[in-house]
């Protein structure tokens, strides 16, 4: 990559060696510059600052191939620490973690049915200012994941997807309590991040389904998740069934956890799955051949190369999985039926370390900047004419 700026070199330089050592452990000045094309006195210039910051230390010597013996440089997981907060439509979840996500504090709260902004937005404050007082070091920010349309600026949520908030500046309120930036986040983006950072996800594109309670979609370009305003749980796949969105035949009135409840006397879906109803299993049943049939429309529109599904559900034992993917495959235009459908390697976590992911990507390594720029950067022509 070049930049036309020294001072803009300098801080993306720090920021590729600051995500090489943590991605490789232990490394050497010269492995540093020889694997991100660096010059030495760069190299060590850089470094020399992210020592002074904290942010990396020295090890012991290590023996290389040529018999010289440098000094090994290592990522201070503890040097700076985030606090993640996913506000889900059953509980509410807390974490404080450290630079390579460890989880060194975590908290859960029922989440009201219909919780009003002013009280539940309190609760928040009141519990990441409980958090950040077992911080044993600096918390570079805070990241919020939850459901609706977002501001611009990640300040505020302008509309909830399921409760009648509007225009509610929870960002604002937790960073003005906490003296600590803060940002909101759809939380199926921050589950893609979850499974990226978290869950050695590589693939340049993919959709990601939240199969739980909701069902909510994103769909990952390389360089761009692609999550708010997804209407993927309100396509019409019935005639009847009445959403809680107030349309008619969404596909969550099939397949959401909210909906096959209702059907079955309040009891879960773990509850359904595990017991021995034949009217339940015929209900899961058709929960996963709508979400088939749902799929094979999604990958039509967005082209996906693969699909990922995350959330209870999709956690549920594997007959549910093959069931989605058999009816998939034989539904699917045969140039669609041959694109992998997985589970989350994450399982029921991605929703937990969505958060995580999202605050030590804006607030500490911002790894998808640096993605979207080498991306861009290799999409230039060669030549360029006047």
């Amino acid at each position: 990559m070049k930049f036309s700026q020294p001072s803009s070199a300098r801080t993306i330089n720090r920021l590729r060696v600051l995500n090489l050592l943590a991605q490789q452990g232990e490394i050497s000045r010269a492995d540093i510059a020889r694997l991100l094309d660096l010059n030495k006195p760069s190299t060590s210039e850089i470094v020399e600052q992210l020592l002074a910051e904290g942010l990396v230390e020295e090890q012991g010597k290590v023996t290389t191939s040529n018999g010289r013996r440098p000094t090994a440089l290592s990522l201070r997981s503890d040097a700076r620490l985030v606090l993640g907060v996913d506000v889900g439509s059953r509980t509410t979840t807390f974490l404080l973690a450290d630079l390579q996500g460890k989880i060194l504090r975590f908290e859960r709260l029922p989440t009201p049915l219909q919780p009003q902004p002013k009280e539940w937005g309190e609760t928040i404050i009141r519990t990441c200012m409980k958090l950040t007082k077992f911080a044993t070091t600096t918390i570079a920010g805070i990241a919020i994941s939850t459901s609706g349309s977002l501001s611009p600026d990640g300040q505020s949520i302008l509309s909830h997807e399921y409760w009648s908030w509007e225009d509610i500046p929870l960002a604002k309120a937790v960073a003005v309590h906490t003296k600590l930036p803060t940002l909101l986040v759809h939380h199926v983006q921050a589950m893609v991040e979850a499974e990226r950072w978290f869950g050695g996800e590589q693939s340049k594109n993919f959709l990601y389904i939240n199969w739980g309670e909701h069902i909510a979609s994103a769909f990952y370009t390389g360089h761009s998740i692609i999550a708010e305003r997804s209407r993927f749980g309100h396509l019409p796949i019935a005639p009847t069934g009445l959403c809680r969105c107030g349309g008619i035949g969404c596909l969550e009135t099939v397949s959401a956890g909210w909906a096959l409840s209702e059907k079955h006397q309040g009891l879960s879906v773990k509850q359904l799955a595990q017991g021995n109803s034949k009217e339940a299993q015929q209900s899961l049943q058709g929960a996963c051949q709508a979400m088939g049939m749902s799929l094979i429309a999604a990958s039509v529109v967005t082209g996906a190369q693969k699909i990922i599904l995350g959330g209870g559900i999709a956690n549920l034992d594997d007959r549910y999985l093959e069931m989605v993917a058999t009816f998939y495959r034989e539904h699917a235009h045969h140039e669609l039926a041959s694109i992998p459908i997985c589970r989350s390697a994450l399982k029921d976590q991605s929703s937990v370390l969505g958060s995580i992911a999202v605050a030590l990507d804006r607030w500490v390594f911002q790894r998808r900047m640096l993605e979207t720029m080498q991306d861009l950067d290799s999409k230039k022509p060669l030549l360029e004419t006047e």
